[in-house]
């Protein structure tokens, strides 16, 4: 099985080494007369280093303003870069107005180009065998790839087309180092074409630059290879190879590439860039990262459902040495694992954001968009709050990286809001704390039916109930699964006889699923003590905290006796309302200025003692909030006296705010922060501990209080980015999915 492996593996890598669409890029410095004397042309003959290199980058950060109208003439139709382009701003930036025209005979020529700002060329020929051409073929590349790029931006600036954009090539660097030998070009490197193909692009490029002028501004773009949905040259056949064979080399090497989405997100930005100084252009665009060979087999292979393992030890000299051996063995081994890369610094604009997929994600695009057939994930969660307010990162990243993603929830308020990120809804009807035996077996039923009709690749569930009952049908359907225990909940808290069903149920439930998260380690303790662990597990830092969305804010600085405290929360006993109502109505016989302030769902046994409050002036009620940011920022500390938690998410986002906390000394709300440091802790179920908190607050200084919130907002930094946690979603769900 093995030596099959390998011969396959050669036997593609002799396709790739056939196609110069993998391996664009240089070794170094050729001669300029060397370059010419292969090529029969002397047009880049006797210009300057910096002629040939040209001024690359913008020169200053620059503004994207996607309300501009601008209207484009693609010249090329038909071709994979163009269409790709078209498709992709018309969904995305409906600003742009895109016609094509096909340049395969003269009727170009009579085209009006003055209607268009933009004309951008892609016309061109690629993919040389570059051993295998006769003289007239060669001469054909000139004539397309040279001398119709020119003639059409010169008839592009006599027609009074303001900007003229070239897509020339990573070629015009010349070819990959070979095999263990790094190579990455930066802005002082100069271009030196290592064939006529290489040479035909750097002439159009050098060309069309010297028409440049305060009326006709020109960007010339030198990407490397490009890869995506329909793509041509080397990215088929390596795909090909990923998905037949079980290992493959595990060699370092690095190559800069770029996915076609990322290619297009960055074409539409600079045509809708307001002001450009520089007349004449270079632009090079690549991904955020470097490609790996084979990391781009296993992704394509984790994508295609298929296991491949990259074997190094003995491996990798053997290959280092085939790269040294001359001819046709080296030659193979160099353009399969040879190095190409654009320094990062090169691809990187201020005011443009363009690399916004990943290699992972855009392979997983890739593939799923050629086999016609997303993956799909299924979250089961008991309220839409538990997925938007806590998830909708991992919901994001998921469809970004080409996963179908559908969600069971009783409807609320922010599903309308999950659908516009693009996910799939099912409604359910499911009463979060029923025991009715009837209606949680027909809830274990819904979800054997959810899971057959959706035929997701995997299940993540959140709560208690989707996470017992939608277990236990994706064990029965043999459906991977990944499950959340958020929290113990009241009924595992309390000793007797439900306690004891639910945790038998528990065991059953997590029997065979793919792995278990864990919120905080007394939850994990409790389940391991119980022996309800027989499977894999994991902990996370809580569902994280988005720290681009809660924002540090400095601003506040109150007197002292007038102090804001927000309680955010369910309004329910465990959540700790009683202690917190009668906290305040003590500390406001004795600081009237000091303001209580309460967010949340207003559960009916609670109705009357809030309102009560709320006419005696001892809080404000606000309800629920779609956005608690601003009540953050205007409060001076957050209180959370609760009973139990997970994670508790209140805290991390006050945090994250730079916003003291007063907190209950309990699992899923001590993790979030340091006593005396970060926050100030207190005992459940304690009124007097809370009360005494909160004044040791309010005769804190300003500073001191500044003081504990910026380091909050530190902690959180370290220790809680929802970052961590999508990744390690992300890492497993492609793992098993």
């Amino acid at each position: 099985g093995f030596l099959f492996d390998v011969k396959c593996f050669l036997g593609t890598v002799k396709k790739i080494g056939h196609d110069d669409s993998v391996v664009e890029g240089g070794t170094g410095k050729m001669n300029k007369k060397d370059s010419v004397s292969k090529t029969g042309r002397n047009y880049t003959n006797g210009k300057s280093d910096d002629e040939l290199t040209g001024h690359i980058g913008f020169g200053e950060p620059v503004e994207v303003d996607t309300t501009m109208e601008r209207k484009v003439l693609i010249t090329g139709a038909g071709s994979y870069i163009g269409e790709s382009f078209k498709a992709y701003a018309e969904e995305h930036y409906p600003s742009l107005s895109i016609d094509t025209i096909d340049m395969k005979d003269d009727a170009w020529r009579a085209k009006d180009f003055s209607p268009y700002d933009i004309v951008y060329h892609v016309a061109g020929i690629a993919h040389a065998d570059v051993g295998r051409v006769d003289d007239a073929t060669k001469k054909k590349y000139y004539q397309v790839n040279t001398d119709l790029a020119t003639e059409t931006a010169k008839k592009a600036k006599q027609e009074g087309v303001k900007e003229f954009i070239f897509m020339s090539s990573m070629i015009v660097y010349g070819d990959s180092a070979p095999c263990g030998t790094k190579k990455v070009i930066d802005e002082h490197t100069v271009p030196a074409p290592a064939n006529f193909y290489g040479d035909s692009k750097l002439q159009a490029d050098v060309a069309v630059r010297e028409l440049a002028d305060d009326t006709f501004r020109v960007i010339v773009l030198r990407p490397p290879m490009i890869y995506g949905k329909g793509s041509k040259g080397n990215y088929p056949t390596l795909a090909k190879l990923a998905r037949k064979l079980t290992v493959f080399p595990d060699v370092d090497n690095e190559r800069s590439m770029l996915y076609i989405e990322n290619l297009c997100e960055f074409l539409c930005q600079v045509m809708l860039v307001k002001a450009i100084r520089e007349n004449s252009i270079v632009l090079i665009p690549q991904n955020a990262e470097w490609t790996k060979t084979s990391d781009m087999v296993r992704y394509i292979a984790e994508a295609a459902g298929k296991e491949t393992r990259l074997i190094g030890g003995i491996v990798k000299p053997m290959v280092t040495v085939g790269g040294k051996i001359p001819g046709k063995i080296g030659g193979l081994v160099n353009k399969a694992f040879g190095n190409s890369c654009y320094s990062h610094s090169l691809s990187l604009y201020e005011g443009i954001e363009y690399q916004k997929n990943t290699l992972s994600a855009s392979v997983q695009k890739t593939e799923a968009e050629e086999t016609n057939q997303k993956k799909r994930v299924l979250f089961l969660v008991n309220h839409d709050v538990v997925i938007y307010n806590f998830r909708k990162e991992l919901v994001r990243r998921l469809i970004e990286d080409g996963y179908e993603v559908v969600i069971s929830s009783p409807y609320g308020e922010k599903i309308e809001l999950l659908k516009q990120i693009g996910c799939k809804y099912v409604e359910i009807d499911m009463d979060r704390h029923g025991k009715n035996p009837v209606q949680e077996l027909k809830l274990l039923m819904y979800y054997k039916h959810l899971i057959k009709q959706v035929k997701p690749n995997v299940v993540l569930t959140y709560t208690i109930k989707p996470t017992i009952y939608g277990t236990m049908a994706s064990r029965y359907l043999r459906t991977r699964c990944l499950c959340n225990i958020t929290g113990l909940g009241i009924a595992l808290e309390k000793r007797g006889v439900t306690q004891e069903l639910i945790k038998l149920m528990y065991r059953v439930a997590l029997k065979k699923v793919d792995c278990i998260y864990f919120q905080n380690r007394t939850n994990f303790e409790y389940f391991k003590e119980n022996n309800l662990i027989q499977t894999e597990y994991q902990l996370l830092p809580g569902s994280g905290v988005n720290l681009q969305e809660f924002n540090l804010d400095t601003t506040r600085n109150t007197e002292s006796g007038k102090e804001t405290f927000l309680f955010v929360g369910r309004i329910m006993k465990d959540k700790g309302i009683e202690e917190f109502l009668k906290a305040a109505e003590k500390i406001k016989d004795k600081y009237p200025n000091v303001t209580f302030n309460v967010l949340g769902f207003l559960d009916g046994n609670y109705e009357s003692d809030i309102k009560r409050a709320q006419e005696q002036g001892i809080i404000n009620y606000y309800g629920q909030q779609m956005d608690v940011r601003p009540f953050y920022t205007e409060c001076d500390a957050v209180v959370l006296p609760s009973y139990h938690e997970g994670m508790a998410n209140v805290l991390l986002e006050a945090a994250a705010c730079g916003r003291p906390v007063i907190a209950s000394n309990v699992p899923g709300c001590r993790e979030t922060f340091d006593d005396g440091k970060t926050g100030i802790s207190v005992e459940p179920k304690n009124t007097e501990s809370l009360y005494n908190a909160i004044i040791r607050f309010i005769q804190m200084s300003p500073e001191g209080k500044k003081v504990m919130g910026l380091k909050g907002r530190k902690k959180v930094e370290k220790e809680f980015d929802r970052n961590i946690v999508v990744e390690q979603y992300m890492k497993k769900i492609r793992e098993i999915g």
